[in-house]
This record gives structure tokens, C-alpha cells and sequence, in this order.
């Protein structure tokens, strides 16, 4: 940093008033900038080197920072400087490195133009930046996409193993929204470059998936319905199964059948930690934590998932003592003493553009407004789980239900309660912020 102001110093006058953010990152993305300068109609990046780094590697690393930096919608200068060897080099428009001169980089830097002088976190949001290749096929196949540390370190940690010729199980969890079939899809572009791959896809994740199998012609989709004991799977070099919550134990043992050390197999599936271990039953991810040698991983950045919402649910889901400094703006609970009222609350909120669904959920869509219906099969058990009177399904509960389904929501969130005065008060706990933390 003194080398590169000393440079600075030398080519132009008042560098003290020039205005950086210093060693930025993005929340929840783990993606950092050594300097920003963020004008009104531009934007100047300059990271800084002290030793030696490849033309290739500072070429990705601003190519990168720039695709972060495109949102803010102004024109974007990047640079780096490396002062081991007093270089100042800038990337191109054509995203070429070149060499760069000082004057070239101390005009803009000095233009006559308002800084930003807000939050920065304001202007960066992190939803943003996750895409999902079930939903936004396009730019996937553009690439127009980067990983996050967290989801990088866990792609090299999965795809070093498979390169040394390892077989096996591997598992990566997490919640709704910490992109974990983006890091399943990215994964499987990787290992289809020299064979062939096949992804499979649990639940009703609609017909989507189809547009990237016309497109992708080493890797093969199969649905969880099409894996059946004389589907042949030996001769892909690895199966990825996306949405493993949702896999049945019948299924699951049809894919371990068929792997038997001939390939690997790599699950992604949403983590159910707060969900009561009775409820889970039958819980296919049990059986799968307890795979011979699997390697397990959890993502913990929530990127797409509102924080808010997925925080309230998590709370829901598991009662704790632990109460938020924050309200819940954008959840609201309403009562209902009958099913007249109960269906009456429904159609307004429907009215109102939420979407409302039927108990059935193994639908994997994004939904803006959420409104779900609580009835009096409801209970917390005396560890405060949520529980239902009715017994569990062969492999799919009301709670696990209930939980997945207020896990789509991604703005607002509604719960009506029928008939279930000791369920609604616990949500209204839930709504009340803890005063004394404010």
C-alpha cells in the first residue's frame, strides 16, 4: 500500500483526498476488493500484490471482481499493481492483461465526480449472484456465474479425491438458498469434460432440467422415478443425485446397489437439522450419513435464502430461548377459530399475490409470497420441537413437509392458524424482539 501511494504521489497532487473502500467484502459471499473507488459514473478496482503472480491469474482474479462489481451498473477500470516488481498492469475489454501506465490510471482517479457516500453493503445483494442452472439454464451454460470460497473449497476438496481415482460417497448439506445445486451442476461440468455423468433429480423439479440435457451432451438426466432396478448406471464415471432429502430409501438402495465401487456417488440435499429426529423417520439422509467412508460437507452461506425468513423458520421449526434483537417485518400469523375463517384468511392472502399449497410438497420452486395453514395437528413436544399428532409417512412427515414447503418463500411468509391457541402463541413469541439486546 506505501509503494503504491509513493507511485501515486509521483504522478498526481492531493492523493490524501482520494476516497477507497479498503479490503471490501461482499456479505455472505466471501468475495473481497483491496480498493474500490465507487463514483458516482464509474468504478476503478486496484488489488495489490506483493510477490509474484501470474498474468493468468490476475487476469481471472479481475474478470471475477468485475462480474461482482457489474451490478452497480457503471463502467468499471481494473488494476492491479504488484510492488515486488513496481508493476501497474489493467484489464482490457477484450479481458486481456496488459501494461498499464500511471497517468493512465491518476486521470480517472482524480475525476471531477461525486464518492459514494453510503453503506456499501447497500449497493451489493448477495441474492444476486447465486443462480440456479434449474431456473436460469441460460446463463449457466454462458457461465455467467462464480463460485463462492466455501462452495470453491468444497468443489476442490470433492474433485481432488475423485482425480486421484477415489471412489466412494460424498454428501454436501445446507439449507435452502447456500447453492448447492449450482456446486452440484458445477461440479458435474467438470467431471463431464472427459466422460460421461449423470445427475439425478428428486422431487418435481418440473421440465426445466430438460433444456440443459438437450444442451449438455455429457451429462444425462434421469428423474428419481426413473431409477429403477434395471437402470444401468455402471458406465458413468460419477452420479450425482441432486435433492437427496427427497430420494426414498427403495431408490437409494437401487443407486447403492448399482455403484458398488464402480462409481462415485456425490448427494446434495437440504440440511433438516432443526427438524425433531422423530419426525425424520425413516429419514433417507440418515442412511446416507452412515455410508461406508462418505465424506460429508456443509454449506452454511445462506446467498438466495431472505436471512430473515430462514431464521424465523429455523426458530419455528425448533422453539429456542434465544431471542432475536430484530422483528420479523416480513412474516405475519393469523387466527382462525374455524375452517370458514381459515378459508376466508386463505383467499384474501391469495388475493393478495401469495400462493398458497396443499400439504403434498416435494416442489423445489422459488416463491415470492408464502402462505401456509397450521391446524390443530399440531404440537411442541417437550424438547420444543414442532411435532404432528398424526403418525409419520414412510419417508415424509407433516413437520418435514411444512418445513421444506416455508422454505420456498422468499419475501413473505404468512401462517394461518386453525383451531391451535397454544401453537399460535408461540409464534407470537417468536414476532416479539428481544427489547433488552436493542
Amino acid at each position: 500500500m506505501r509503494l503504491l501511494v509513493n507511485q501515486l504521489e509521483a504522478h498526481m497532487q492531493k492523493v490524501y483526498s482520494l476516497r477507497f473502500f479498503y479490503s471490501y467484502q461482499i456479505p455472505r459471499l466471501g468475495k473481497e476488493f483491496d480498493l474500490l473507488q465507487i463514483k458516482e459514473d464509474q468504478i476503478i478496482n486496484i488489488e495489490l500484490k506483493s510477490g509474484v503472480v501470474s498474468d493468468e491469474a490476475i487476469r481471472r482474479q479481475l474478470i471475477q471482481n468485475r462480474y461482482y462489481l457489474s451490478v452497480l451498473g457503471r463502467p468499471i477500470q481494473s488494476y492491479t499493481y504488484i510492488s515486488s516488481r513496481n508493476r501497474l498492469v489493467r484489464l482490457t475489454n477484450h479481458d486481456h492483461i496488459v501494461d498499464a501506465d500511471w497517468d493512465e490510471l491518476c486521470r480517472p482517479l482524480q475525476k471531477d465526480s461525486n464518492d459514494y457516500q453510503g453503506n456499501i453493503d447497500d449497493l451489493f445483494q448477495a441474492e444476486l449472484y447465486l443462480i440456479s442452472p434449474l431456473t436460469e439454464p441460460a446463463r449457466f451454460l454462458k457461465k455467467e456465474y462464480f463460485l463462492t470460497s466455501q462452495q470453491r473449497d468444497i468443489q476442490r476438496q470433492i474433485l481432488r479425491k475423485l482425480c486421484t481415482g477415489q471412489s466412494g460417497f460424498f454428501c454436501f448439506t445446507g439449507l435452502p438458498g447456500t447453492g448447492k445445486t449450482l456446486l452440484l451442476y458445477d461440479i458435474a461440468m467438470k467431471l463431464s469434460r472427459r466422460q460421461q455423468v449423470c445427475i439425478i433429480h428428486c422431487g418435481s423439479a418440473g421440465t426445466e432440467w430438460k433444456i440443459l440435457h438437450e444442451r449438455l451432451q455429457r451429462m444425462a438426466f434421469l428423474s428419481d422415478n426413473q431409477l429403477i432396478e434395471n437402470t444401468r448406471l455402471e458406465h458413468y464415471s460419477a452420479v450425482l443425485v441432486d435433492e437427496a432429502h427427497l430420494l426414498s430409501s427403495e431408490k437409494l438402495q437401487i443407486l447403492l446397489k448399482q455403484s458398488n465401487g464402480h462409481f462415485p456417488v456425490i448427494f446434495s440435499s437440504d440440511s433438516e437439522d432443526a427438524i425433531c429426529p422423530d419426525e425424520l423417520a425413516s429419514n433417507t439422509m440418515k442412511l446416507i450419513e452412515n455410508l461406508p467412508d462418505i465424506q460429508m460437507f456443509h454449506l452454511t452461506n445462506r446467498i438466495r435464502t431472505n436471512a430473515e425468513l430462514s431464521s424465523f423458520i429455523q426458530n419455528l421449526i425448533h422453539l429456542t430461548d434465544r431471542k432475536t434483537s430484530k422483528p420479523y417485518p416480513h412474516v405475519s400469523v393469523v387466527y382462525a377459530n374455524n375452517e370458514k375463517e381459515a378459508r376466508t384468511l386463505l383467499d384474501d392472502y391469495i388475493s393478495h399475490n401469495y400462493q398458497y399449497k396443499s400439504q403434498i410438497c416435494n416442489i423445489t420452486s422459488d416463491i415470492k409470497r408464502l402462505v401456509v395453514l397450521l391446524d390443530d395437528r399440531y404440537y411442541y413436544d417437550k424438547n420444543r420441537y414442532l411435532r404432528s399428532k398424526y403418525c409419520n409417512k414412510k419417508n415424509w412427515s407433516d413437520v418435514r413437509n411444512l418445513f421444506h414447503q416455508m422454505n420456498q418463500a422468499k419475501e413473505n411468509l404468512c401462517i394461518v392458524v386453525k383451531e391451535n391457541i397454544s401453537v399460535y402463541e408461540a409464534i407470537l413469541s417468536l414476532l416479539q424482539p428481544d427489547i433488552s439486546r436493542q
